[in-house]
Order: structure tokens, then C-alpha cells, then sequence
């Protein structure tokens, strides 16, 4: 089905030469000019979702109904965040206020896998330019997530917690989540934990092997809350057992992690406050190509070992002027990797494919916010410097041909020189202006930049460990290449008219230096693609790119108890240097809800549409696909302050549909065939029970 909503876009754009011509409306303050899209809170600065009340396992899958958002899916938890289509490293991910080190070189541990959605709280997504006080690196976006610890004790001490579960038939899929808070006024002590557990899933057009799931996630912390400052001291856990991807080579056997880290704040004096943050964590994974899906020759079968290991640390102030807030700060992380590819029927195979990998990112930021008549205006610049290093790799156990071929490679990247530092600097400009009319507008400019991944960089054997591209495609990393740059534009409005309120938003990106597979010229490494593939490698490189588009979101009060919202997000992305598109990026989409709320119950039907696909990737090899629309219902009663009850049917009408951005099927032996892009799921029904005390 064509469901095109490029017209409609279009026309919500021209809105505000309608509403600025009406006397009404209340004024917006810091970002409060909220629309309510399906249980998601949408300004023109922010949108945030409350996690732990949608019925989903994948905590990336909230980023669907995020205006200008969606979600790469390569498995039932590896969900890799995308933004106005930028999507992996270059859109920043943090958990409270930290980021987390992947040990996957294909992003089966992807950020959004750390934090199960029954105890996070808040996902909040920044509409347009992330400040450069945010985080380091931030070319495509950020995202902000919040575990659900708890809260103070208003009054004396309090014992409180929950304890909740969901099912969905499709895949016998189980989550079980609870917390218990022991907290006083100034002290809280908690400890949260989550298992979701899942079997194979399926689809109109069968099941999905493999695709089923085992992940558990815990948390214990401490916080202080005084009158002149704050600390918070956590360490948690992430073990995710046997679970498929099936679009990627191999499925993950384990990703066993450790977390912890700290925050505190530090009110000085009345005009000056401190606050500082240190993360840790350390990731071992495992993953082959025969424990979960049909098994390869046993000369084929592959394993490999990763690991990670991340530090992150942060110090800064915001000082308060006589009309200004100054925000000043530096920030630093330490990353290493390492990556050995194995086969347990041939003890003399081995490929070091990353060794002793580090990327060390070190910055400091300065950030000007001014309150004036009509507004606020936002100035602020951030000095990067990004290094990175790596060992010298190796690899045995080859037959024939490939054996020389494979040592060739080996040697030109360990004679190479391999240590590489870029120095750059971000820029931002923001200016809020709220008019007589009642109408606020945004205007947003900024510089940015990204220096090349470990997998862009040192990627030696053409391979598909490529941060969770799942194009199918051989790499290999290129040495030489260069930061990233996207000069952005951004422009929006929010507004009340009566009973609607929207935000729309129109955005421009012209990237530099944008990194991607090329056709490689390595007549050794095309040589080995092609035996392992049938296909000839692409090397990472940088070429010259822009992305532009539009994204809305709109809320509509009906009648008493009864309301409409929804969003809608198109985006364009295209090489300039040469003709050709950029890869995986969402099609233009709508999703339009409504709701009844009235006596503790609330009950939405949901239709979602998604159009044709075909600006689609040639060097990729990426296929278009064709539009669909969904219909999905959901309930929900809240007989008492303390229990709640769920239910939710998605795909009410089974429809048969392929989402663009999920992954091409790579894994024998599965109702869908090797090679044709993965279904959406069936009819599914899911219900939920939450209790808090």
C-alpha cells in the first residue's frame, strides 16, 4: 500500500502564516509546550517518553514514534537508534547522563540494549541541535535515558518499590521487572532488576529463526540529596544470553557486562554550582554462526570473542550572571576493544581481527544562555581532540590461496602507521523567539563533528563487523580518513490554535567528509571478499553527503475525555559527490492515535503508515520496499493509586509488511529465506499487570 505523506508535510509547514494570524494560545516557558503523542510528551525542544509504561521489550523501539526518529533493528534486542537519518555512533545515546562502552563491533550490544524498559523512566530525545554541554560527540543527535531508581521520601522514611510483568503470546515472550527503594528525605537507597525471556517470533510470512531472546539487567545504587548538593553511586549488570540476529553473521551466545559510576553536584554559593560524573564499564561477548541458527560445514562454522572496556569522566560549572547563565566544563573517555575470530572444529584458525584497539576522546566546552525581551538565545563552542591506536593483528589456519592473501593484508596494516589524532571544534547557535501571538520559534545553526569509529578505522580483513550496518557487504577500514563535519540548519514553531497544538520542524545537513563504503581498490582484499562472499569488498572512505526533511507532531482535543495526536517524519539523505542515495534511512511515515480517558481507563487505536521506499543505497546493493499501514489498539486501567492493568494488539488486521530499516535475513534454516529483507510480526497480543507499594 502507498501511504505518501510528503503532501501533507508540506502543507503543515505553511501553518504558521495561519496561526500567527490568531489572537489566542498560552505562552511556551523552557520547553513546555508539550504535545501528547500516544503517551509521549512533544515540545520544540525535547521529546520524552515515559519507557517503563509502553508494553515493548526493545527500549529502542519507543524511537518509532518519536518525531524525525526510528530504530534499525538487526534482532529482537539490538535496536540501533537513528535521528533525521543519522543513525549508530553518530547520534549519542547516554544513561544517566554517561555513555557506555559496546563490546560488539557489530552493535549487538547496541546502547539502547542497556536499559530494559520496565525500570527506565524517561527517554528523551533532543528535538534539533544537541547544546554542546550535552555530551562530546553528538553529530547526529542525543539521547538521554534515565534508569527508574525511585525517589525521596517526602516525609520521615519510606519502604516502596513495584513489581510487574507482561506477556505476549507471539514468541511466549515474558518480562518480569521490580524495585525496592528504602529512602528518607536526604538518603535512598535501590535496587531494580529486569528479565525478559522470549522463544522465536512469528511473522504472516512465518517465523523468524533465530529470534529468540534472553537478556537480565539490575541495578543497585545510593543517592544523597542535601540542601546544597547531591550524589549518586551505582553499579549494575547486563547479562543477555542466546539471542538471535538474524541479520547479522552470528547470533549472540553472551554479552556479559559490568557497570558503574558515579554523579555528584555541588552548589557553591548562590550564583556558582560544580557538578562531576565518572562512568566504568567492561564487556566480554561472545557470538557464532551454528549455536542458534542452522549450523554451516563445520569448516565454515566461526566464533568471536570480543571485549570492551570504557571510562568516562566529567567536571564542570554553570555560573549565573546578572541576565546569562555560564556553563563550562571538560570531559574525557578511554576505549579499547578486542576481537578474535575462531573455529571450534579447527583449532589452527585464528584471526585477530581487532587487537589492543583504543580510541581516547578528550574536550572542553564553554556555553553562553541569555534570557532576552521575546526569547533566549544559546551560544556555545566545544574543542575536541579524538586519538586512536591499535595493535598488530594476525591470522592462521587459512587453505589455498586465501592463506597469502589474508598474510598480505596482515602485513600492510601492521607496517602501517596506526596511532591517529584529530583536533576539531563544534559549534552551536540557538535563538527561541516567542511572539505576541502566542507562536514560539526556533532557530538553530551548528558545526559539528565526528572522528572515524574503531570498526571505520581498523577494519583490516574485509569482514561485516561494521557497527551493525547488516548491508550484507565486506569492509574494510581505511587509515587515512578524515572527521566528519555536518553544517545544520533547524527551524520550528510550537503553537496552540484553539484545541490543536503542534511542532513542526524543517532541517537541513550538509555533511563534509562523511564516512561510507566505497568499491575498494585493494585487489587483495576484493579478492578475498570474493571468495568469502561473491562479492568484491567496499572500503570506508569519506565522500560529501546531505540529509534534509521535516517532522511534526500535532495533538487535537476532540471532545471532553477524547483526543487525537500523532507525528509525522520525512527525511532525504543522497551523496553529492556522485548519484547515488544514502543507505537505511526511514521512509516517510505518520502514526495517528485516538484515545478515550475517562474513569482510570484509556483506551487509543493506532493506525501506522509507512510509504515506499526506493531512494535507496546502489553501492549498498539495497533494495526498495514497498508502504504499509497498521492498526493497533491498547487499554489501560488504573483501578487504584497502586495497580495498573494492560493490554495491547499490535497489527490488528495481520498484515504482511517489511520495515524498511529492519535487517536482510542471514540465517539458514528460517521461514524467511536468505537474502529477503525480515518481516514485521504477526497479529500479537500482549497483556501486562503492575503493582506498586
Amino acid at each position: 500500500m502507498q501511504f505518501e505523506i510528503r503532501a501533507a508535510l508540506a502543507a503543515v509547514l505553511l501553518l504558521p502564516g495561519m496561526v500567527g494570524a490568531q489572537q489566542t494560545g498560552k505562552a511556551a516557558e523552557d520547553d513546555v509546550d508539550e504535545v501528547i503523542v500516544i503517551g509521549r510528551s512533544v515540545s520544540t525542544g525535547l521529546t520524552q517518553v515515559r519507557v517503563n509504561q509502553e508494553m515493548l521489550v526493545d527500549t529502542a523501539t519507543v524511537l518509532k514514534d518519536v518525531p524525525g526518529a526510528n530504530v534499525n533493528a538487526n534482532g529482537p534486542v539490538t535496536g540501533i537508534a537513528q535521528y533525521r537519518g543519522m543513525y549508530g555512533d553518530r547520534v549519542a545515546v547516554v544513561i544517566d547522563h554517561l555513555g557506555v562502552v559496546s563490546g560488539g563491533p557489530n552493535a549487538m550490544d547496541a546502547p539502547l540494549s542497556y536499559v530494559s524498559p520496565m525500570i527506565t523512566s524517561a527517554l528523551t530525545v533532543t528535538r534539533g541541535v544537541p547544546s554542546v554541554s550535552l555530551v562530546p560527540e553528538s553529530i547526529g543527535g542525543h539521547i538521554a535515558t534515565q534508569l527508574a531508581r525511585g525517589d525521596f521520601a517526602r516525609v520521615g522514611n519510606d519502604f516502596a518499590g513495584f513489581v510487574g510483568s507482561r506477556y505476549s503470546a507471539n514468541g511466549n515472550l515474558s518480562t518480569s521487572a521490580g524495585r525496592l527503594v528504602v529512602a528518607s528525605e536526604r538518603h535512598k537507597l535501590a535496587l531494580i532488576a529486569e528479565v525478559d525471556d522470549g522463544s522465536d517470533v512469528s511473522t504472516p510470512a512465518g517465523t523468524v529463526v533465530p529470534s529468540r531472546l534472553h537478556r537480565e539487567r539490575s541495578d543497585v545504587s545510593y543517592a544523597f540529596s542535601g540542601a546544597a548538593g547531591s550524589l549518586l553511586l551505582f553499579a549494575g549488570r547486563l547479562d543477555t544470553d542466546d539471542s538471535g540476529t538474524p541479520a547479522l553473521p552470528m547470533d549472540i551466545r553472551f554479552i556479559d557486562t559490568t557497570l558503574a559510576g558515579a554523579r555528584a553536584s555541588l552548589e557553591l554559593s548562590e550564583t556558582f554550582t560544580i557538578r562531576g560524573r565518572i562512568g566504568w564499564n567492561d564487556v566480554e561477548h561472545l557470538m557464532d554462526n551454528f549455536g542458534l541458527r542452522q549450523a554451516p560445514p563445520a569448516m565454515a562454522q566461526r566464533q568471536n570473542f570480543t571485549t570492551g572496556r570504557g571510562t568516562q569522566v566529567s567536571l564542570g560549572g554553570e555560573l549565573s550572571l546578572r541576565s546569562s547563565t555560564l556553563a563550562f566544563g571538560v570531559d574525557g573517555s578511554a576505549a579499547a576493544h578486542d576481537a578474535t575470530i575462531t573455529n571450534p572444529n579447527n583449532a589452527m584458525f585464528r584471526v585477530d581481527n581487532f587487537v589492543d584497539v583504543e580510541r581516547d576522546v578528550a574536550s572542553a566546552f564553554v556555553e553562553w544562555n541569555r534570557e532576552v525581551a521575546d526569547g533566549q538565545i544559546e551560544l556555545g563552542i566545544r574543542a575536541k581532540q579524538v586519538t586512536a591506536d591499535a595493535g598488530r593483528v594476525s591470522a592462521m589456519g587459512m587453505m589455498g590461496g586465501m592463506a597469502d592473501l589474508v598474510a598480505q593484508l596482515a602485513a600492510e596494516f601492521n607496517a602501517a602507521d596506526r596511532s591517529r589524532s584529530w583536533n576539531s571544534a563544534d559549534l552551536v547557535a540557538k535563538y527561541r523567539h516567542l511572539a505576541e501571538s502566542g507562536t514560539e520559534w526556533r532557530l538553530e545553526l551548528a558545526s559539528k563533528t565526528r572522528a572515524p569509529s574503531y570498526q571505520e578505522l581498523y577494519l583490516w580483513l574485509p569482514l561485516q563487523a561494521t557497527g551493525g550496518l547488516a548491508d550484507g557487504r565486506s569492509y574494510i577500514g581505511g587509515l587515512d580518513l578524515d572527521v566528519e563535519r555536518s553544517m545544520e540548519v533547524v527551524v520550528g514553531f510550537g503553537r496552540d490554535v484553539g484545541k490543536v497544538t503542534l511542532s513542526p520542524q524543517v532541517y537541513y545537513r550538509r555533511v563534509d567528509d562523511y564516512i561510507q563504503g566505497v568499491p575498494s581498490t585493494n585487489m587483495a582484499a576484493n579478492m578475498v571478499a570474493e571468495m568469502m562472499s561473491g562479492m568484491p569488498a567496499l572500503a570506508f572512505a569519506n565522500v560529501d553527503a546531505e540529509i534534509y526533511g521535516a517532522d511534526v507532531a500535532v495533538r487535537v482535543e476532540l471532545a471532553d475525555h477524547w483526543y487525537l495526536d500523532g507525528i509525522a517524519s520525512y527525511v532525504r539523505g543522497k551523496r553529492r559527490d556522485v548519484g547515488d542515495n544514502l543507505y537505511r534511512l526511514a521512509p516517510p511515515n505518520a502514526t495517528l492515535g485516538i484515545t478515550r480517558e475517562r474513569d482510570a481507563i484509556a483506551i487509543t487505536a493506532e493506525l501506522v503508515g509507512y510509504a515506499r521506499q526506493d531512494e535507496v543505497s546502489v553501492y549498498n546493493n539495497e533494495r526498495a520496499t514497498a508502504g504499509y499501514g497498521l492498526v493497533n489498539a491498547m487499554f489501560e486501567w488504573t483501578p487504584s493509586e497502586t495497580l495498573r492493568l494492560e493490554a495491547r494488539i499490535d497489527n490488528l488486521l495481520d498484515k504482511a509488511y517489511q520495515d524498511h530499516v529492519a535487517g536482510i535475513n542471514r540465517a539458514s534454516g528460517s521461514d524467511i529465506p536468505v537474502g529477503e529483507r525480515l518481516y514485521g510480526l504477526e497479529r500479537s497480543a500482549s497483556v501486562g499487570i503492575i503493582w506498586n507499594f
